[in-house]
């Protein structure tokens, strides 16, 4: 097992890293003490979009963990600057996406937008499907909040937001940017908030294909979990496999 007490910046995934959005992994929360009792800074990085970032953090602390809105970064969070940074309009698929992107001012358009930004929505429909293919046809570039496939809800694996992008994305012929992890918004935007030198950053996730490939991007220690959809290493190799997150220790 590596030496963990090297390194100086935790980041850290949610959704099959820290929790199954119901509630914390097993032995999650004392890590996370632990590595801030010993003055590691810790980083949660996530592609979900369930909840604005506000309300996020928000939940995090429901479950006893101890985090400021600085110690938080989300793809709706990276969306939303994106978006404030152009001057342009959008309209949201999921309700976390629209408050975060109310939140840091971006116009809302029913008609005309210039982007549609693809989150997580347990409620999409038909509906909102030939919404987004009419906003698209008239002109809107499409932003992907995350691709995904499922995620874990409690022990029930729920449809992720890449099921909606894919939609969006037949339906109207068009492919979105993501804007999750691993693009190079939110890896521009982790490198504005990690305060430690790239051999001294380690980043723990469940996913090959967005967290581990983020993590080698940067150039940092990489870790896989087995607590949530990756099992084993796939094309993108992390430089450790782990069972939990419950067994870092420094």
């Amino acid at each position: 097992m590596v030496d963990f007490k090297k390194f100086d910046t935790f980041i850290l995934d949610l959704d099959g890293t820290v929790w199954n959005w119901e509630s914390l992994y097993s032995g999650v929360k004392e890590t996370i003490e632990n590595l801030k009792k010993e003055g590691k800074q810790v980083l949660f990085v996530s592609n979900n979009s369930m909840l604005c970032r506000k309300k996020m953090v928000e939940r995090l602390r429901s479950f006893g963990v101890e985090l400021g809105n600085n110690d938080l970064i989300t793809s709706s969070f990276v969306a939303a600057n994106y978006l404030k940074i152009k001057g342009a309009s959008a309209f949201a698929i999921g309700e976390g996406v629209k408050e975060e992107l109310m939140e840091a001012g971006v116009e809302i358009k029913e008609n005309k937008p210039d982007y549609l930004v693809v989150g997580q929505d347990l409620n999409f429909n038909a509906e909102k499907l030939m919404k987004a293919y009419e906003i698209v046809k008239n002109g809107a570039k499409i932003l992907a909040t995350a691709k995904g496939k499922v995620y874990f809800e409690g022990e029930r694996l729920r449809p992720a937001t890449g099921v909606w992008v894919n939609t969006v994305e037949f339906i109207t012929d068009k492919k979105a940017k993501l804007i999750g992890k691993p693009s190079n918004e939110m890896l521009e935007t982790i490198q504005l908030f990690v305060c430690s030198p790239r051999k001294q950053t380690v980043l723990i996730g469940d996913e090959c294909d967005s967290d581990i490939m983020a993590g080698k991007i940067l150039g940092y220690y990489t870790v896989l979990v087995r607590t949530g959809i990756d099992k084993e290493a796939k094309k993108v190799k992390p430089d450790l496999i782990i069972d939990s997150l419950a067994e870092i220790k420094v």
